[in-house]
Formats: structure tokens, C-alpha cells, sequence
């Protein structure tokens, strides 16, 4: 594989990736909404926090990785526990805001859990916990094959990966912040509920899939 062929493989796999739905996806949406700053870009920024140097560690020691951490049933089922419940607070507190606003037509969010508004730890955590994400990255044979042809050419084809996370984070935050902008207190209440729910449903889809091997949603 060279160069250009090691690039065009890197896009279309990220891009099956990066512009699928998910938490990161609805986070960037729910953060954009709540008219946090380019939440999108800043949840990208702190999925890269914990992405590079994953990956980073996956070029050096797959095998350790595979062997010892991934392949551990009891480490994918404490990862899906705290991830679920991390999804599921944050949900909890963006339909408590989207109650709050619909009951008092006031659109102030509640600093009480303050970091479930700051981007970059949602981007970690919902990164750093999904055992989906981790188990994809250790297979994936772009890292393998990127390595093996120096490391010059993992950190190109990184960075032809992590600009379209980027892209589509930057976008979902703007399209959730335009959202808000053009709701009126009763309708911008209504989304973040909405936004709320689907982070619920997302938890439940994956401690469903890991703990009984059944999935709520089609993707």
C-alpha cells in the first residue's frame, strides 16, 4: 500500500466512523444546543486527548493490548457500566434542564453538575469507556499497516482520520447551537428533552448489546 491509497483507505473508513450516530454524535448536538461555545470542536478535541495516544500505544504494544486488556469480558462489562451511567446522568441532567425551561420558560441551564457541560471531559469519557470504540481501534488494520511503513506514515494517516472527526463534531455542535437560536423556550425545552432521551436510549442499546447480545437500535 502506498501513500495515497494508505489516505483514500483512511478517509472512507473514518468517514463510516465518524458520520454514524452515536453519544459523541448526540453529545455535540446536546452541548451545542445548551449554546456552549463550540462545543463541537471541543468534544473533538477531547475525543482526541484519548484517541492519539491510543492509538499511539496500539502501534507499539498491540499485542499486549489484544491479549491482556480487550479481550477481557470482565474489563468490556466494567467499561459498558460506567459508560452507561455516565450517558445516563448525562441525560438525565439534559432532560432536567429541557423540564425546567418548558416549566419556567427561562432558558438557564443548571451549573449543579457542571461537568456534564464541559465538552472536552464528555468527549474523553465517551471515548476513553466505549469498549465498541477501543475493541474497533485495536483491530483496525490501518494502524498496523500505517506502522509498518514508519511512523511518519501513522501520523499521516491519523491525521486524515481525526480532521473529519472534527468536521462532523463541528458541525452537529453548530446545528444544535442554530436549533436553539431559532426555538422559542417552549420548543428549545422540547429538543434537549428529545436530545436526553436518545443519549438514554443509546445507553440502554449498549448495555444491551454487551450484557444480553441484543440490539435496541438498527446501527
Amino acid at each position: 500500500m502506498d501513500l495515497t491509497q494508505l489516505m483514500i483507505t483512511t478517509v472512507a473508513v473514518s468517514i463510516s466512523g465518524a458520520f454514524s450516530p452515536g453519544p459523541l454524535t448526540t453529545s455535540a448536538i446536546t452541548l451545542g444546543a445548551r449554546r456552549i461555545a463550540n462545543s463541537g470542536l471541543l468534544v473533538a478535541l477531547g475525543h482526541m486527548m484519548f484517541e492519539l495516544p491510543y492509538v499511539l500505544f496500539i502501534a507499539l504494544f498491540l499485542a499486549q493490548i489484544d491479549n491482556i486488556f480487550l479481550n477481557s469480558m470482565y474489563m468490556t462489562y466494567a467499561l459498558t457500566t460506567l459508560i452507561s451511567f455516565f450517558i445516563v446522568f448525562f441525560a438525565y441532567t439534559t432532560l432536567k434542564d429541557g423540564w425546567r425551561i418548558i416549566k419556567t420558560h427561562q432558558l438557564k441551564m443548571s451549573k449543579k453538575w457542571a461537568f456534564t457541560s464541559n465538552p472536552i471531559i464528555v468527549g474523553i469519557l465517551l471515548t476513553a469507556l466505549n469498549p465498541y470504540f477501543l475493541l474497533w481501534c485495536a483491530g483496525l488494520p490501518l494502524i498496523r499497516v500505517s506502522i509498518s511503513m514508519g511512523f511518519t506514515y501513522l501520523l499521516l494517516m491519523y491525521t486524515a482520520h481525526v480532521w473529519l472527526d472534527y468536521l462532523w463534531l463541528a458541525i452537529m455542535g453548530f446545528a444544535g447551537e442554530k436549533s436553539a437560536e431559532i426555538l422559542k423556550s417552549k420548543g428549545y425545552g422540547l429538543l434537549l428533552m428529545c436530545l436526553g432521551l436518545l443519549l438514554a436510549i443509546f445507553a440502554v442499546d449498549l448495555s444491551l448489546r454487551t450484557f444480553i447480545g441484543l440490539s435496541l437500535l438498527p446501527f
